[in-house]
């Protein structure tokens, strides 16, 4: 009897602990859960090749999960348009608790013809959240050939895959007062004397320093009596632009002291200040190098900072035609272009840069300053910018 007592105890406290194990093993279960914080794209840009392709994207996901997975996805149109830059999909993504990273196929729409980066949308949702991953198209054709007439070259006034957003083409007989506005005197009752720059000149909007001529801007500086005038236009208050491609067709001067410029400012800068708001200089150059064009940026970032590169001519130099000064301008980058030749682009160093920000635009010929330094002898007054057009494309 005590032996048989011993074995049911022994029995029984085996079931107990089976029992237990047993129940300790449901209540894990049923603690267990998916813990979604998220999904990780591994490539936000795809370049858009020749043809329709197929492209992966790797997506990961943060957090963990106890089991199988699906989660629906769709792709939303941005600044890429279904059909003729992304074919539209919707679907569903499946994650294993063993392998937290599935591919998504995209059918990219490739041409051969130079447009923007453009960009769509990827959503992704769960538990009634849409997390959402903007994925770029990057261009990779280039410019194309540049234009040629007898006085110079051109561009054309449309693009496939761009339309105009703003242009001036600089008819009729005064500058459009709805886009323009001008910059006046000296600098000196704005608390800038000399523009910043120790310019020489002092601005007017008088017909001897600005006119529209057969379809053109000019602005003209003079001299008279060892005192210099001309003119600075600008579309502040009026048009601002982000993003595009710019082309802008003139003829500048030259000669000593002469500050020809096509340039762009932050629109906020009545609140945050120069170099803060940002300055992109589309095309700049000093007379006694008139076969040196400059593109340059100017921000601030723990202190005032530039990136500056230069391109000069073969032959001759900008003031004897035509030329196309282009700017293409995106969220991540700007690339300055010469007749549709790159010659800079920079990169912006986080996107909190004022690069990503409305600008608007200035024209003007400066004389003088701490870049050209000032006229002598064999500098000829007047000097004239002669600007065919400016078209803003996105």
């Amino acid at each position: 009897m005590p032996y048989l007592w011993s074995m049911m105890k022994n029995a029984l406290s085996l079931f107990v602990f089976s029992l237990l194990i047993a129940l300790h093993g449901c209540k894990k279960d049923e603690d267990a859960a998916d813990d979604v914080q998220g999904f990780f794209l591994e490539k936000t840009s795809i370049e858009e090749g020749a043809a329709t392709s197929s492209v992966q994207i790797p997506v990961k996901l943060m957090g963990s999960i106890v089991s199988t997975l699906k989660v629906p996805y769709k792709l939303t149109e941005g600044t890429a348009k279904f059909g003729s830059d992304v074919v539209s999909k919707q679907g569903e993504l499946e994650f294993h608790s063993g392998n937290l990273q599935t591919n998504l196929t995209v059918e990219i729409v490739g041409d051969s013809h130079f447009e923007l980066t453009e960009s769509f949308e990827l959503v992704i949702t769960y538990n009634s959240v849409d997390y959402r991953y903007i994925i770029d198209i990057a261009n990779d054709d280039p410019m194309g050939d540049i234009l040629k007439a007898d006085d110079g070259f051109y561009t054309p006034d449309a693009y496939e895959s761009m339309k105009v957003v703003w242009k001036d083409e600089f008819g009729g007989t005064t500058l459009n007062s709805l886009d323009w506005g001008y910059d006046l005197g000296n600098g000196c009752s704005v608390g800038n004397c000399g523009w910043g720059n120790r310019e020489l000149e002092t601005y007017t909007n008088a017909p001897e320093n600005i006119k529209l001529d057969n379809g053109k801007l000019v602005i003209t500086a003079i001299e008279s009596s060892g005192a210099y005038t001309s003119s600075r236009i600008k579309t502040q208050g009026k048009v601002t632009v982000k993003f595009g491609r710019i082309d802008v067709r003139a003829k500048v001067p030259k000669g000593q002291g002469i500050w020809p410029a096509i340039w762009m400012l932050g629109e906020n800068i009545e609140t945050v200040g120069w170099p803060v708001c940002g300055e992109i200089d589309i095309m700049e150059m000093v007379g006694h190098k008139p076969a040196e064009l400059v593109g340059t940026v100017h921000y601030n970032s723990g202190g005032y900072k530039y990136s500056s590169s230069s391109t000069s001519l073969s032959t001759g130099d900008f003031s004897d035609q035509f030329h196309v000064f282009s700017l293409v301008w995106d969220k991540t980058q700007i690339t300055w272009y010469v007749d549709n030749k790159p010659f800079k682009t920079y990169i912006y160093p986080d996107s909190s840069s004022p690069f990503t920000k409305p600008f608007f635009f200035i024209m003007n010929v400066a004389v003088g300053g701490n870049w050209p330094g000032p006229p002598n002898q064999t500098t000829v007054f007047p000097q004239q910018m002669v600007v065919d057009y400016i078209r803003v494309f996105q």
